[in-house]
């Protein structure tokens, strides 16, 4: 499958963010990228459709298996 950076950075956030809450939103992950909102809802749907995580409608955003190892893959 074919990653952007854009989409790793998205995903290495959020699970560095994962790493020390449970409770990831969107506000959290606009913060440490320091991008908007939308910007992150929008990458969102992507990663979703991509199978890298799964957001709660207003809650909190989750790594699903694939998202989770690739994650790691990259952080080491």
């Amino acid at each position: 499958m074919e990653w952007t950076c854009t989409h790793l950075r998205y995903l290495l956030a959020i699970y560095t963010l994962s790493q020390k809450t449970s409770n990831v939103g969107a506000a959290a992950v606009a913060r440490a990228l320091q991008v908007s909102c939308p910007s992150v809802t929008r990458m969102l749907a992507i990663l979703a459709e991509k199978d890298l995580v799964t957001k709660e409608r207003y809650g909190k955003i989750n790594l699903t298996e694939t998202g989770a190892d690739l994650s790691r893959q990259l952080q080491a």
